[in-house]
């Protein structure tokens, strides 16, 4: 995978999370939980960040329902504890990759393929949440928070490209 499609992949990640769980907004703005309240979970332990909800006006039956989705998907998360797992699969990868002798890539495979299957299941859990929210939102804090993310992205893009300018033409 060449560096821009990197990226890309992993800009499609943060855009996901950010559309999929708008765990926290400050907790004197909407009235969600703060930091390490329900949603928090949702995002491996971060909170932060994951505020796409943050600056809209909503209702105090939004507010309520919102709340309620998140309450939900919290108590789910630690019902299932998909993180235990991923964090053991890790071990055992790492394991395989400190010991001495040969590395089995078979094992290693086996292993990739049930990380993979673990954050499937999480990014489904993560969409199903967002479309939840979704239909608590009007057209027009949809068209908020869609305004919103475009104007993250293009200073994503802005930052990426400052980070990493082209190089210059070449008078060969």
């Amino acid at each position: 995978m060449n560096y821009r499609n990197g990226f890309l992949a992993a800009a499609a990640v943060v855009g996901l999370s950010v559309a999929a769980l708008p765990a926290h907004a400050h907790p004197g703005k909407g009235g969600f939980p703060p930091p390490g309240g329900p949603g928090a979970c949702m995002q491996g332990g971060h909170g932060g960040g994951m505020s796409m909800l943050e600056g809209l006006d909503l209702t105090k039956q939004q507010r309520k329902k919102i709340d309620v989705i998140l309450r939900e998907a919290h108590d789910q998360d630690h019902a299932d504890d998909m993180r235990d797992e991923s964090s053991k699969i890790h071990q055992q990868i790492q394991d395989i990759l400190t010991s001495p002798g040969p590395v089995d890539k078979d094992k290693i495979a086996t292993l990739q393929q049930q990380q993979a299957t673990l954050r499937a299941q999480g990014e489904a859990r993560h969409l199903e949440v967002a479309s939840r929210i979704h239909d608590v939102l009007t057209a027009d804090q949809l068209a908020q928070v869609k305004a919103r993310q475009a104007k993250i992205h293009d200073l994503m893009e802005q930052l990426r490209e400052a980070q990493h300018p082209a190089p210059p033409p070449s008078d060969k």
